[in-house]
């Protein structure tokens, strides 16, 4: 004897027919969607961290991951723990796979510092802020100062000053620019230098270059060159040396007429 299911079928519509297996076919994908939708299916065994960590722990990362790997291969939020891992400071950059048919792969990019900014914080290649907790190996790396929207342009200006002076050995350590506008900076040999309101990068570069041209040691006696002069530097030296035979600690020392204005 048919039951009236079947009966329904053989006397209705082709029409009729096909829209009732339809629904049988939605209503069991729906049902296998749920069920691969739940935490228990098919568990997360196995989370596999990809990427060279130097300054980021296991522990960090197992913190940051907690609950959200305690769940089913299909049921895993990949986006939620990227969003929980990048929360890290340290993490630049994340990304999760699955792998078959119960493992979870993460893969991760540190952030890489070039300086340290405001003596908090620290700044990647592309001069943006980052502020992790960070061991004191890295006070070593150049110190910027300023405003946070200023962090790109402090950066590029420490580095073409820099290159610029690479052949003298001589590099920034601090470079620093106030709300005012005036510019700063502190060599690796202990010179420090007032620049004014105009960008640094040609300013000091130069100064320094034609110093070193002069005396290859001249530099080593400088403790201040003020450049903000329209055609000259002001250099005052160290303690105990002597520019000339009258002994001047301060130097007024002409450049060319192209030298840049007084900022």
């Amino acid at each position: 004897m048919k039951d009236l299911s079947s009966i329904f079928i053989e006397h209705s519509r082709p029409w009729v027919k096909s829209a009732f297996l339809l629904l049988l076919v939605a209503c069991a994908c729906w049902q296998l969607m749920a069920w691969l939708e739940k935490p228990t299916t098919m568990p997360i065994k196995h989370v596999r961290i990809e990427g060279a960590l130097n300054y980021i722990t296991h522990d960090e990362i197992s913190q940051s991951l907690s609950q959200l790997v305690q769940t089913g291969y299909f049921a895993m939020d990949a986006d939620a723990i990227i969003k929980n891992v990048t929360a890290i400071e340290w993490v630049e950059k994340a990304r999760v796979r699955r792998v078959w048919p119960d493992m979870m792969v993460l893969s991760l990019q540190e952030q890489q510092p070039v300086a340290v900014w405001n003596e908090t914080a620290l700044l990647n290649p592309q001069g943006e802020v980052f502020q992790p907790v960070f061991d004191t190996a890295l006070l070593k790396l150049p110190h910027l100062s300023g405003i946070n929207s200023d962090s790109k342009k402090l950066l590029a200006e420490q580095e073409k000053i820099d290159r610029s002076i690479e052949s003298i050995d001589v590099s920034i350590k601090r470079l620093a620019l106030a709300e005012h506008g005036s510019w700063s900076a502190v060599m690796s040999n202990g010179v420090k230098i007032k620049a004014g309101n105009q960008r640094p990068d040609q300013k000091i570069s130069k100064s320094l270059m034609l110093l070193a041209s002069l005396d290859g040691d001249l530099i080593e006696h400088i403790e201040l060159i003020d450049l903000r002069y329209p055609n000259g530097m002001a250099v005052t030296w160290r303690s105990g040396y002597e520019f000339n035979e009258l002994g001047v600690k301060t130097a007024v020392i002409a450049m060319n007429k192209d030298w840049p204005n007084k900022g």
